[in-house]
């Protein structure tokens, strides 16, 4: 009698977190994030800049990169050119899986056809690819079409096999160098000047900017002064100064009016802080500006 061999799985995908197909604009970012699944993220036309742990890279079409559980990351438009990704956030168990930290992959054309099966299969199991970056709802697999979401653990477990294979000839090391690491520091610094330009009305404090971006305040401090020659929190004065002046000029509140919509604690620090970026006090501003 022929007995069961049973299949050996060497690498076995739990479920899908999110699939999302996404169609950014040319300046688009998003804060450093980090979660305790695995991401797999494809440029499937232009170009994006990933960041790492720290350490930033350009990554162009054709080509994918995989965080791993835990793993700091954000990912920042070059500012020339559009892009569409694909990403897919998954849980796998398979010690395998380490093969593919730290690297980038340039897919070949069986690793392309795997993804063009598995979007399309997608399709079937969800009726429609999630493209809304604010939506974080669960994924829905839809009951009508036999064995969709099946095939697509089987497509995607077939594309991890042929890279974990191939991972020499298709991956390529990520190694910190002078400029991945500028690129990194880099455009952290842009995404924390957006988001004190982005809350300019507000009193946003270093320990929230720190919590927000997931840093310590060396850490923070040291990269944001690199890039821009300043404290995040000088620069986060400068510009409720450069906002006050224009409020001021406009003449539709009074200084204690401003002071209180810039968020300052009391007008006495607004005012010292006007005097000592402007020179004049907020009121001899207004003087001279009449």
């Amino acid at each position: 009698m022929f007995k069961l061999q049973p299949i050996k799985k060497d690498l076995e995908i739990q479920g899908f977190n999110s699939i999302y197909y996404f169609e950014f604009s040319k300046n688009f970012s998003h804060a450093p994030e980090k979660h305790d699944f695995w991401e797999m993220v494809y440029v499937d036309s232009g170009s994006i800049n990933a960041i790492t742990n720290g350490i930033g890279l350009t990554l162009s079409q054709g080509q994918a990169i995989f965080h791993e559980p835990m793993e700091m990351h954000a990912h920042i438009s070059d500012n020339c050119v559009a892009s569409n990704l694909l990403v897919v956030s998954f849980t796998v168990d398979s010690d395998m899986m380490h093969s593919l930290r730290n690297k980038t992959f340039s897919l070949d054309k069986t690793s392309r056809t795997l993804l063009s099966l598995f979007l399309a299969e997608a399709k079937n199991a969800l009726g429609e690819i999630p493209s809304d970056y604010e939506d974080k709802s669960s994924l829905h697999f839809l009951p009508g079409i036999f064995g969709s979401s099946q095939l697509l653990g089987c497509y995607f477990t077939e594309l991890l096999i042929h890279l974990i294979r191939n991972e020499s000839a298709l991956g390529e090391t990520m190694l910190p160098g002078k400029t991945s690491r500028d690129i990194a520091n880099n455009s952290l610094a842009e995404l924390i000047c957006e988001y004190l330009k982005s809350n300019i009305y507000s009193n946003i404090s270093l320990e929230q900017l720190c919590k927000h971006f997931l840093l310590g305040k060396t850490q923070l401090c040291k990269i944001f002064r690199e890039s821009t020659a300043m404290s995040p929190m000088d620069y986060y004065s400068s510009l409720k100064v450069k906002e006050a002046k224009k409020l001021l000029r406009e003449k539709n509140n009074s200084v204690s009016q401003i002071s209180d919509m810039l968020g300052f604690s009391s007008i006495h620090t607004f005012s010292r802080s006007f005097k000592k970026a402007v020179g004049l006090s907020p009121t001899a501003y207004l003087k001279s500006i009449l």
